[in-house]
């Protein structure tokens, strides 16, 4: 998929210098936000549509996996990616395995493979907008369906012999239209904004 805006990534770090030096490092490639507190990228993500969020591990107050807790619960679309430069494999298995993190990286990062990775999620994303909205296209044209097979069954035209069964296919949209519903309730929803195509 060709890249055709800057993606708004969110970088939380209680250290400002660690801030200052990523968005040297990152303001060509993407819309960057910054925030150095937990509570702080919360309040950026309430205002802002934020496809990629990226913390520090080690805050004061609330740790980049806390924050990662909440992030997931109220933005479920929003990539994770948390950083250290500790290694704590406790938050990195917790964050793995309750938070759906996207990668946990060490400081110091390689800048080139930082850019990369969040490229990676920033792709990421648009995978996840993208079947969202195949599934809402899906669902509405079999919606479609069910209304015009319900008119053909009020007002039947004449059928040729071996015409579509009209219970048969009635069945099978009642069935597709459940599977669709599950896949929809099964991804998250994209943020307001982020579904124009």
């Amino acid at each position: 998929m060709p890249r055709t805006k800057k993606h708004p990534i969110l970088l939380v770090d209680d250290e400002p210098e660690i801030l200052y030096s990523l968005q040297g490092l990152l303001r060509r490639e993407f819309e960057l936000y910054t925030a150095e507190s937990g509570a702080q990228a919360l309040e950026i993500l309430h205002q802002h549509p934020v496809h990629v969020i990226m913390s520090d591990q080690r805050m004061p107050e609330m740790t980049g996996v806390q924050l990662m807790h909440r992030v997931k619960e109220a933005h479920p679309e929003a990539i994770r990616i948390v950083f250290t430069g500790y290694a704590d494999i406790r938050a990195v298995i917790d964050a793995v395995n309750n938070v759906g993190l996207f990668r946990y990286i060490t400081k110091p990062w390689d800048p080139d493979e930082l850019i990369e990775v969040l490229h990676q999620a920033a792709a990421r994303y648009e995978e996840i907008v993208e079947h969202h909205l195949l599934l809402a296209d899906a669902r509405q044209y079999v919606e479609q369906s069910r209304e015009l097979l319900r008119e053909l069954r009020e007002h039947p035209p004449a059928t040729p012999p071996g015409a579509v069964n009209l219970d048969e296919f009635a069945a099978q949209t009642s069935q597709l239209l459940q599977r669709l519903d599950n896949a929809v309730a099964a991804h998250p929803k994209p943020a307001e904004g982020d579904n124009e195509r």
